[in-house]
């Protein structure tokens, strides 16, 4: 398949979700997915820094700043079958030590399962990937969030941030450590327009998800 072909359908199939999205936010008057979710201020420590990819956040040792959202993409009580998201902002992370924005889902770590959605009853504390590649130098990168621990009376404090370089093995390269929660928080994210300092993404992902988020970005100006 040709990168044109790839990045056509990609655009389509991006087209019809926004769409899909669009409906389901008219039906409901609020966020089509992950509209609820907890907020915490929190440290990302990286303590077993990686040069291979050429991202600075992830080749030096260091704490960072961060926000992190924890959600459900449907917004299902506990108990039910939901896809879990951790979205990440990285103080000083982006291009002209802006912000850098991460957004993980539920899914496997094989090889093929790290780019799959997953369902799961308990879906804060399974491991969630990035999903989709990004460039970073001459590699394709994916990034890896998974709990340390098992917190049966809320969600994990600590997870623990990884590394896949081509469909490669995990990485552990640091730390992401929840603080205070954020009563009443809900930041919009967006890895599109803050991305993480020595990455870029694909044409073809940049073609599929650029209309939910610019569903997300319209949806947020009429909110305020």
């Amino acid at each position: 398949m040709t990168t044109t072909t790839l990045t056509a359908g990609a655009e389509a199939a991006g087209r019809a979700l926004a769409g899909a999205l669009g409906v389901v936010a008219a039906v409901t008057r609020g966020k089509p997915l992950h509209a609820a979710g907890r907020t915490y201020r929190a440290t990302l420590r990286i303590d077993a820094p990686t040069t291979g990819p050429g991202v600075r956040l992830l080749s030096e040792r260091g704490q960072h700043p961060c926000l992190v959202r924890l959600s459900r993409a449907m917004s299902l009580p506990d108990g039910w079958w939901d896809i879990g998201g951790f979205a990440l902002r990285v103080d000083r992370a982006g291009p002209g030590c802006g912000p850098a924005d991460l957004l993980f889902a539920s899914t496997g770590t094989g090889r093929v399962g790290r780019h799959l959605l997953r369902l799961s009853r308990q879906p804060i504390s399974e491991p969630m990937t990035t999903l989709l590649p990004v460039h970073a130098g001459a590699s394709s990168l994916l990034l890896l969030i998974q709990p340390i621990g098992d917190d049966r009376m809320g969600p994990p404090r600590q997870f623990e941030l990884s590394v896949g370089l081509d469909g490669g093995s995990w990485s552990p390269v640091g730390i992401v450590e929840l603080g205070d929660e954020v009563p009443g928080a809900s930041p919009r994210f967006d890895p599109l327009v803050r991305r993480l300092e020595g990455t870029a993404p694909p044409t073809w992902v940049t073609a599929l998800r650029e209309p939910a988020y610019r569903l997300a970005r319209r949806l947020g100006r009429r909110s305020r």
